[in-house]
């Protein structure tokens, strides 16, 4: 009798805890909102503007005692279509601004905390370059830290 009450109570838990976790996801799907770090809104995936995919940048991080290395694919956010032209002119300008920042930070700088930080300087540091359009936002497709 206490095995059956048991047994009763723990499937009454998991299937609680299945409900819970089922709505968590359909609010989540359902509020369909993204990150957008340049102006830190949230907007859903349709406003996102043009998309031009930088590609694959390897470079050494700042000394902190041991060598340590980043590896990020980078994909631009642009305000107009037309920006990816001048992107593609400038594209050794502005993986070299990359580089340099990165060369530039620890690996305590590119953590999941400081990433908004880090990608807000990467579009500084991208649209003073740019004339024909501006960056709106950057987003890392892969980042690994070794």
């Amino acid at each position: 009798v206490i095995n059956q009450k048991v047994l009763i109570f723990g499937c009454a838990a998991i299937a609680l805890c299945a409900v819970i976790a089922l709505f968590m996801v359909y609010m989540v799907l359902k509020s369909g909102a993204s990150y957008v770090g340049g102006n830190n809104q949230q907007s859903s995936a349709a406003q996102v503007g043009p998309l031009f995919e930088l590609g694959e940048i390897t470079t050494n991080l700042a000394s902190g005692g041991e060598k340590k290395y980043v590896k990020v694919n980078i994909v631009f956010e642009m305000n107009d279509k037309g920006l990816e032209k001048e992107i593609k002119e400038k594209l050794p300008v502005l993986s070299d601004r990359i580089i340099v920042l990165l060369n530039s930070k620890k690996s305590d700088d590119l953590s999941a905390e400081n990433r908004t930080k880090l990608k807000n300087e990467i579009l500084t540091n991208l649209n003073a370059v740019l004339t024909t359009g501006k960056l709106e936002d950057i987003y890392f497709s892969d980042l690994v830290m070794q």
